[in-house]
Order: structure tokens, then C-alpha cells, then sequence
């Protein structure tokens, strides 16, 4: 739990008042797992007389603030630091070796990825292009939405440290899937050792797919589909992604198979016990596992891919 004080020199935490962020919202979330007792204070301005140990981000120009006109650093993808990379940069790896020194390195470079970046890229005004005929809800524009409405008199630092609570369960469980997937990872390297004919075997449902994309064994290069057992019943056949920044599969499984479940898809595959083609067509579904292998085999000889197949 944290605090919020008006008084600032209460505080070990410092960043701006007004309208707030997901960049410093989420610096804020982060930072709170590090200090000790730690009390937030929204400020206008920051006084010179502060104490050397309180933090100070997104506000005053310092090391942890993106807003000075000269300042370009920037994320190996190229994606420019805001003050949530800027905290994650300097204290990321020290708070992950406390959780689980073994996987620090892989977990760091996943969340500045899969979290980190996005946020900082928003925050500097680099916006992705959704080609989409809907409204789409980034985690910038939920956190957004807590600020105080132009038509209420609340004091906004209410409505900020709401923000911070929901931002700290997002960046608890983007930390908790982070390790479970790079605990994955050895396990994914061993099936893709043992994979054959373009498929591949997982003993248990875990993270894949970046692995497999992104793994140096040359096997990985021919694996087109994965199985695993479901958590619901039975086994899930699924495609694998050309790349980690795309949908389009390696293989897809035939159209007609998508959409259809159960006896329509036991009819048309010729699979006994498929119970289930996503009409996306990257997932399928067979209650036992020689069908599943039967299933695989069959998309990839509809797609003219059998030449390794026994």
C-alpha cells in the first residue's frame, strides 16, 4: 500500500500533478514495490531543497523526466524512453533478481517488450496504426479514463492512486506470465528437438510460440503445428505465426474445416473425434491425441505439405 500526501517533503515519491498518465501511473505503480513506506506527492513544481533519496520522475528534468528538448534516449527497438522506461531501465533487472535471479534477463527484456514500450511509445506521442472499424482501448486510454471528469469538483489524487492500484495488478501479473513463460522456454527447446514431420508435441499447455519463432535450433523453422493438451478436454492443434508482429500463419488449417464442430467437422476432416475448427482457422480441437496428430497431418497435406510425412 502507498500514500499520498500534499506535503512534499512527506514524500519519497515525486512526480506532476493534473491529468495523469499510464507513463508515470505506471512509474508510480512500479516504484511503489521498491521503497519502503512509500508516500506519492503530484506537485506543479519541484522545490531545489528536496532530499537526494526521493525519487523523482516525469516532473524537474532529472534523470528520470523525458521532457527535456535535448533528450532522445531511446529503446533498442527504437521506441523513446518515458519515465516508466526510464525507472524500469534503472531498477527493472534489481527488482526481477529478488524474485528469480535465473530468469532476470529473459523476464526484463520481455516486459520492457510486451509492456514497457508501449506505454513509453504513447506517452511520446508514437501511436500505432489499428486499421479497425471499432474503438480500441489501449492500457493508456483505461488508465485515462480515471481522471476527474470536467464536470465533477474531486480532487484528482483520488482518482490517481485508483489508477495506481489497477496499474500495480497489471504489472503483477505481466510479471507473474513473464516468468511462467521464460520458465517455458527449456521445455519448448526439448519439443522442438523432438518434433517431427512439422509437428510438434507439449506435454502440457505453456508459452510456445515466440520460442518457436525465435528459437536457434534449424527445427523450429519447419514446425507449422503444435499440440497440446486442452484445458478443457482433449488435445489443441495450433498454427504457428509467420512472425511474433503478425497473425498470418505458417499453415492454416483448410477452410472448409473453419467454423464447424463436433459430427459437420467429423463429416468434412474425416477425423473421428475433432470436436472443433476456429473459423479463424488457427486452432483446432480433437478429444484424443492420435487424432490430433490425424488432423495436423491432413491440413498439412490439404496445404501440399507432405513431402517429409511418413
Amino acid at each position: 500500500m502507498f500514500k499520498i500526501t500534499k506535503n512534499i517533503y512527506e514524500a519519497n515519491l515525486v512526480t506532476h500533478s493534473g491529468k495523469f498518465h499510464a507513463d508515470e501511473v505506471f512509474a508510480t505503480a512500479f516504484l511503489t514495490t521498491l521503497v519502503d513506506n512509500p508516500v506519492v506527492c503530484r506537485v506543479n513544481d519541484v522545490p531545489s531543497d528536496l532530499s537526494a533519496s526521493v525519487l523523482i520522475y516525469d516532473i524537474g528534468y532529472g534523470k528520470y523526466d523525458h521532457h527535456m528538448k535535448d533528450f532522445d534516449l531511446r529503446h533498442d527497438s527504437g521506441v523513446k524512453y518515458a519515465s516508466f522506461g526510464l525507472v524500469w531501465k534503472e531498477f527493472g533487472m534489481k527488482y526481477l533478481k529478488l524474485v528469480d535471479e535465473k530468469f532476470a534477463d529473459t523476464v526484463f527484456s520481455m516486459v520492457e517488450h510486451e509492456l514497457v514500450e508501449g506505454i513509453d511509445a504513447i506517452d511520446n506521442g508514437e501511436f500505432p496504426e489499428i486499421n479497425a472499424n471499432y474503438s480500441y482501448k489501449s492500457i493508456d486510454s483505461i488508465i485515462g479514463d480515471f481522471n476527474s471528469t470536467w464536470d465533477e469538483d474531486t480532487d484528482n489524487d483520488i482518482y490517481f492512486k485508483q489508477a495506481v492500484d489497477v496499474a500495480l495488478m497489471i504489472f503483477s501479473s505481466v510479471i507473474k506470465k513473464c516468468f511462467s513463460k521464460a520458465k517455458a522456454q527449456e521445455y519448448v527447446e526439448e519439443a522442438i528437438d523432438k518434433s517431427e514431420n512439422h509437428i510438434m508435441f507439449l506435454e502440457q499447455h505453456m508459452p510456445f510460440k515466440d520460442f518457436v519463432i525465435t528459437s536457434n535450433n534449424p527445427k523450429a523453422k519447419d514446425i507449422l503445428f503444435t499440440i497440446t493438451p486442452s484445458n478443457r478436454s482433449g488435445y489443441n492443434i495450433h498454427t504457428i505465426p509467420k512472425d511474433k508482429n503478425t497473425h498470418v500463419t505458417r499453415c492454416d488449417f483448410p477452410k472448409e474445416w473453419g467454423g464447424l464442430s463436433n459430427h459437420e467437422l467429423q463429416e468434412v476432416s474425416g477425423v473421428k473425434s475433432a470436436t472443433f475448427c476456429h473459423s479463424s482457422l488457427f486452432l483446432a480441437v480433437c478429444e484424443e491425441l492420435d487424432d490430433a496428430y490425424l488432423m495436423a497431418k491432413k491440413a498439412l497435406t490439404e496445404a501440399n505439405i507432405d513431402d517429409k510425412l511418413e
